[in-house]
């Protein structure tokens, strides 16, 4: 059935904006009728809406939060699925809110996953027969360091259909030293791991750092979004391309890196995603908003508006002729912007190049405490001093716009989310 999934995603890649919305419209209203009647919880809230959905119909929809998922669990559940979508499982997502939440996927789901899989696979003519090797969260200890593990195969999406070349994996809880001996020891043709992973191997290769990857041919990363400037610097660096995935374990696969440009394509026949505004209308190209997502084979237990806490940037139709929308960038949590004293919020710029030319760093995150307060925690090769210090704060203050009380903390290392994530910039300020 992957296969046959993948045969009609080849088609439909190519249909018109407007015949996608149009499909999507009519699994939506199949969903709807489902969840008016099986969901407690849709029964309730969705009384409103005419027996025919239509577009106006959809946008009165209220928007789903994380918290209304985290309170209402039982009631969201369906309490019938259909047969054809095959047994439940409950998956369990942190993501890096920290507000974790259960919900239910089928069979049919965990299908759709593994033929978006094989999309990506084909739309980058990966060469699955090649090694992979993998830095990201294994919490069952399988692949701790220095020796990190070993895998059978590239996963479920190609185990049956042909035979993949090798795994390696090696847990993100492992020193950036420990991760250059694995790799040059493994020498993988594909790496996947996180952008603050590859971020941080680039810095020590900038510090001068040797690393002889000979037979790496594509970087792919997942699980963060990717700061501007990365897939540049893996070019120079690594001589390789990177190659971005957004996906939410909640949602499954929302968007895939275009195969002939750095911009991604929303993955419109496994969801509807919804890039909203301040006022909850739909953005336009070039326009940054809410990301709100409603999987549309997910019958157990439906996601309707569901708003997954990311903020993205809408993109111009893509020149390659692919019919799928387009968004320019994936930009992170609501929590990772910038709060000005007058008001505005943006988004941080986070200069590592002139940071790093002034003190070597391995890691650093800067937390806004209070509205003209920010901690900035660096793990750095020394410790700089008072003169060098007072430049790096400058350089921060320009890059953020703003002349900040910054407090500097010199540590070992930071620490990951309890789900293997990294964010470079927090604020706490409501």
């Amino acid at each position: 059935m992957r296969l046959g999934l993948l045969h009609q995603f080849a088609a439909t890649q190519w249909w018109p904006a407007e015949r996608l919305a149009s499909m999507q419209l009519r699994q939506l209203a199949e969903l709807v009728a489902h969840a008016r009647k099986h969901s407690p919880y849709y029964a309730r809230t969705l009384a409103h809406l005419p027996a025919q959905l239509d577009e106006s119909a959809w946008r009165s929809i209220p928007v789903l939060k994380r918290d209304t998922v985290q309170e209402e669990k039982a009631a969201l559940r369906s309490t019938h699925c259909p047969q054809a979508h095959g047994g439940r499982e409950t998956i369990f997502s942190s993501g890096s809110t920290g507000k974790p939440i259960a919900v239910e996927q089928t069979t049919l789901t965990q299908l759709f996953w593994e033929a978006f899989t094989l999309r990506d696979h084909e739309w980058h003519a990966r060469d699955v027969a090649g090694k992979l090797c993998s830095i990201r969260f294994f919490p069952d200890g399988s692949a701790a360091p220095p020796q990190g593990g070993r895998g059978p195969n590239w996963g479920s999406a190609t185990a049956d259909l042909v035979r993949t070349g090798p795994v390696a994996m090696l847990d993100v809880r492992s020193s950036v030293d420990q991760q250059i001996a694995w790799l040059e020891r493994e020498q993988p043709e594909y790496l996947l791991t996180h952008p603050t992973i590859l971020d941080t191997l680039l810095r020590t290769l900038e510090d001068g750092r040797p690393l002889r990857l000979e037979r790496l041919r594509e970087v792919r990363t997942v699980s963060e979004a990717l700061p501007e400037g990365l897939r540049e610097r893996c070019r120079q660096l690594l001589g390789v391309s990177l190659t971005d995935i957004y996906s939410t374990r909640e949602t499954g696969y929302l968007a895939l890196q275009c195969p002939e440009h750095d911009h991604y394509h929303l993955q419109a026949e496994n969801a509807r995603i919804e890039i909203l505004d301040a006022g909850g209308q739909p953005c336009g190209p070039g326009d940054i908003g809410r990301v709100v997502v409603t999987p549309l084979h997910n019958f157990a237990f439906p996601l309707l508006r569901y708003e997954v806490g990311d903020y993205a940037e809408v993109g111009e139709p893509c020149p390659c002729g692919r019919g799928l929308p387009v968004i320019r960038r994936i930009l992170g949590r609501q929590r990772n912007m910038l709060r000005l004293p007058d008001g505005r919020c943006h988004w941080p710029i986070l200069n590592y190049k002139a940071m790093n030319t002034i003190v070597p760093l391995r890691q650093l995150r800067m937390i806004q405490v209070e509205l003209e307060r920010i901690e900035v925690d660096i793990v750095a090769t020394h410790r700089p001093d008072e003169a060098t210090e007072l430049r790096l704060g400058e350089e921060i203050q320009r890059n953020l716009g703003y002349p900040f009380k910054l407090e500097f903390h010199y540590v070992d290392a930071i620490p990951r989310s309890a789900g293997g994530k990294f964010e470079d910039f927090m604020s706490r300020v409501a």
